[in-house]
């Protein structure tokens, strides 16, 4: 018996929900993907966006929004039937959300760092904190030094070798395809937004904002390396920035790692030591503080305040709507995961 248009369009979407639900409480699922599955399809994927010059993703997402469009415009004029259009439309909405989960979305499922890099996590308490905020700024102050005029080949270069000489540590599958950063196409408006990086799941491509700062580019780049190895919530991939930068021979990517990370044990002490926040920010290095000065109006001065509140929105419920549970505020969590690593896999 043949089954109806509404009977397979509501068979698929049933389908589809019923996978991605299994495997968002299944770990071992999500762990056995990125595990065996995925290193293969981010060879494919890469080594066919790599192949172009530009962004494959950007490409793609102006297509489909100038495909919807006109088929908006079809039905208004009846040039398609409703019906037909309104099919063809959650086809290919089912069609994006299955390829977004299994190239790459099913990362967000898996298991947390400690989980699967078996470290014990550390108690996050006033003095854990306050002892490794003290060890952080020290270790800042020391390596600071001028980040200007910046070889991003050689960075990214760099960067690609500390996550060969760490895959073990951070679990990851090396080399796991291609990561040749590219631009974004309609960097004008990511900019707008305060978008300096990501990563499209859909030709495995790592995008990297031109209005990056020199000392914020090699953090940017290692963050946006991490979700292409399979990590999804964005503060392990800050804590993997971190590692990664901060461990290398390179002065300018370790510097990186300390400006890049700094707001976030700034704004965590000054709420738990309102009254010490002055004496931790007097401690940091003048060139330091100049530097966070200097990223914070440039971003700023750029920002489009609507824009950019209105993308805060969407993506915070994007984020908890696929597992990670704070949202847009997973970004700071990285303090957490740092408290519990940095003596053994930084310091």
């Amino acid at each position: 018996m043949k089954l109806s248009k509404p009977i397979k369009l509501l068979t698929t979407a049933i389908l589809l929900f019923v996978i991605v639900f299994a495997t968002s409480k299944i770990s071992s699922v999500a762990e056995w993907y990125i595990a065996n599955i995925y290193p293969l399809l981010a060879a494919i994927l890469s080594f066919f966006s790599a192949l172009f010059p530009f962004s494959l993703f950007d490409v793609f997402t102006i297509i489909a929004i100038i495909a919807f469009v006109a088929l908006i415009i079809f039905m208004i004029f009846k040039k398609i039937k409703l019906s037909k259009g309104l099919y063809t439309i959650a086809y290919a909405i089912l069609f994006i959300i299955a390829y977004f989960y299994f190239s790459w979305g099913f990362a967000y499922f898996r298991e947390d760092f400690y989980t699967r890099c078996k470290i014990q996590k550390s108690e996050y308490n006033s003095e854990n904190f306050k002892r490794f905020a003290i060890n952080f700024v020290d270790d800042a102050n020391s390596a600071c030094l001028d980040t200007t005029n910046i070889d991003k080949i050689y960075i990214n270069n760099e960067i690609e070798k500390q996550y060969e000489k760490l895959k073990d540590i951070l679990k990851i599958k090396y080399p796991n395809g291609k990561r040749k950063p590219k631009r974004m196409l309609y960097e004008f408006l990511h900019t707008k937004i305060g978008v300096s990086g990501y990563f499209g799941p859909f030709f495995n491509e790592i995008h990297v904002n031109n209005f990056v700062l020199d000392f914020e580019y090699p953090f940017t780049l290692a963050h946006e390396k991490a979700h292409q190895f399979g990590v999804a919530s964005e503060a392990e991939c800050n804590l993997y920035a971190f590692i990664v930068c901060a461990t290398s021979s390179n002065a300018q990517m370790r510097y990186s790692a300390y400006v890049s990370t700094m707001n976030y044990i700034l704004n965590d002490y000054r709420k738990i030591f309102p009254d010490d926040y002055k004496n931790l920010l007097e401690s940091i290095d003048n060139k330091i503080v100049n530097d966070l000065i200097a990223m914070s109006k440039h971003w700023m001065e750029a920002r489009n305040q609507t824009l950019s509140n209105v993308h805060k929105v969407v993506y915070d419920t994007y984020l908890k709507t696929n597992n990670i549970n704070s949202g847009i505020k997973n970004y700071s969590e990285v303090v957490n995961l740092l408290i519990s690593t940095y003596n053994t896999l930084v310091r």
